[in-house]
């Protein structure tokens, strides 16, 4: 009696992560430096608003976003600590993010560095989010 049991409450779990509406998000931070400061990185759904959020270590590059919902999102991130200093010298955190400009190559000619929307679909990996653009990405609005 215990067997027809057990592969019930088996069958129950396995369609419930089957029936999952979340994905996963992995990417890396890049930072136009010889050393990756300690950050934060975001992704926001522009459907919902709904920000998710991940602690970055200094001198960390992969980052994995787990049980994401479906749906469409930006991805950027700010420095923890101050390290930008402008001509003023006021310091200031720095922000970045993943632009049209990164799939470009970062170069001079890449100009669009509006936040690029990315799809996040149930049960699948979404990959290369790669938060590089440090340099103009434009972040009104995220």
């Amino acid at each position: 009696m215990k067997t027809p049991f057990i592969l019930l409450f088996l069958s129950v779990i396995l369609l419930s992560s089957c029936s999952s509406t979340s994905g996963t998000v992995r990417g890396n931070v890049c930072y136009p430096s010889d050393y990756i400061p300690a950050m934060n990185v975001y992704l926001k759904n522009q459907e919902t608003s709904k920000i998710y959020s991940l602690d970055i270590k200094e001198n960390q590059k992969p980052f994995k976003f787990k049980k994401i919902p479906e749906g469409n999102y930006i991805a950027f991130a700010y420095t923890v600590q101050e390290v930008s200093t402008d001509l003023n010298n006021e310091t200031s955190i720095a922000n970045g993010g993943y632009t049209h400009a990164v799939p470009c190559g970062l170069t001079v000619e890449c100009n669009d560095h509006s936040l690029l929307i990315f799809k996040v679909e149930k049960g699948k990996t979404t990959k290369n989010i790669q938060i590089c653009d440090w340099f103009k990405a434009i972040m009104q609005g995220n």
